[in-house]
Parts: structure tokens; sequence; C-alpha cells
């Protein structure tokens, strides 16, 4: 069996701040750190994915003027290969979060966000990647919390708990085991 290399690049909690920031008299983050080293590791590594865990949102003064928009257009710069709904994602509201995920240019997934009286999913659940013959399998889930927040929503409707969250996270993987997936990240 060969060994193959593969590289996750992660971030989270960005809070539509993109600003860099003086720590200890040295000019840290911000986005063009960010995006010129995801860009570095993409031209250096041969297998990478640049994955995005949520919290997109709410933070910036520009993030809450914009309501959101402003960020995804920024996150359509940084151009990660997937990216899940995390808790601040949804405190514009349900439906501006589905406008903002129609203007993104970047898959966004969530499992537990489904409306059960008519059987629809929000979000597609799960994305899988492939790269060099590997194939990962990503799944977004947001907490307990956000979903009872989410609930209050009477234009979208009731969803799933945690329970049914776990239970969908367990066919996504059956139903995946059997098709040679190397690695979850969920």
């Amino acid at each position: 069996m060969s060994r193959k290399h593969l590289t996750i690049l992660h971030s989270n909690d960005l809070h539509g701040d993109f600003l860099p920031r003086m720590v200890d008299g040295v000019e840290r983050g911000g986005l063009s750190r960010l995006s010129g080293y995801v860009k570095k590791v993409r031209a250096e590594e041969p297998n990478v994915i640049y994955a995005n865990a949520g919290d997109m949102f709410r933070g910036s003064v520009i993030d809450s003027e914009y309501l959101g928009l402003s960020t995804i257009e920024l996150m359509n710069l940084l151009n990660p290969d997937v990216s899940a709904v995390g808790n601040h994602e949804v405190d514009y509201g349900i439906a501006h979060l589905l406008f903002l995920e129609k203007c993104a240019r970047f898959p966004i997934i969530n499992a537990d966000l489904y409306i059960t009286f008519n059987n629809m999913r929000l979000f597609t659940p799960y994305l899988n990647i492939e790269r060099e013959g590997m194939r990962i399998l990503f799944i977004g889930l947001l907490t307990q919390e956000v979903i009872s927040a989410a609930k209050q929503e009477k234009v979208i409707g009731s969803f799933i708990d945690v329970s049914e969250a776990a239970k969908q996270v367990g066919i996504i993987c059956d139903s995946y085991r059997t098709k040679d997936t190397d690695l979850v990240v969920l």
C-alpha cells in the first residue's frame, strides 16, 4: 500500500473580522495573511483541502452593517473547498442565511437543519471531496442550542434534534462506508 499525503487547512470563528490586529507590537492575522497562507500551501502541497468550520458572521461592524454579505464576498475570495454552518450563521435568521448561501461560490453544508413537516433539508448535509484517490467525507452539524433557537423561526418550521442528527450522520457514514471513504470530518 502506497502512502498518500493530504493537507487539511481549516479556519473558524472569523466573525466577519478580516482586519489584522496588533499583538505584542506585531501585526497578526487578517484576510491578506490568511489568503496568502492558503494560496502558498495550495501551491506547495499536492493535495490540499481548505475547510471553514463556521461562524463566518457576526462580530465586526462591517459584517453587521451588511448582514453577512460582505463576509460572503470575502470568503468567496478565500475559496474554501467546503464550509459548515456555525452557530453565528443563524444570527441574521434562517431565511437570510439561505440568501447568503446562494451568494457563496463555495459549498456550505449542514446535516441537522431539517424541516420535518415536509421532509426537506435546508442545506446539503455533506460533501465528499476526492484528492489523489483519497475520499474525504465532510459532514456539517450544529449544536442543540442553535437548533433550539432556530425553531423559533415560524416561517421555517421545526427541526430535528441532536439525537436525530446523530442518526442522520450514521446513515450518511453508513452509505459512504461502501464507497471507500478514507476519512470522515465532522
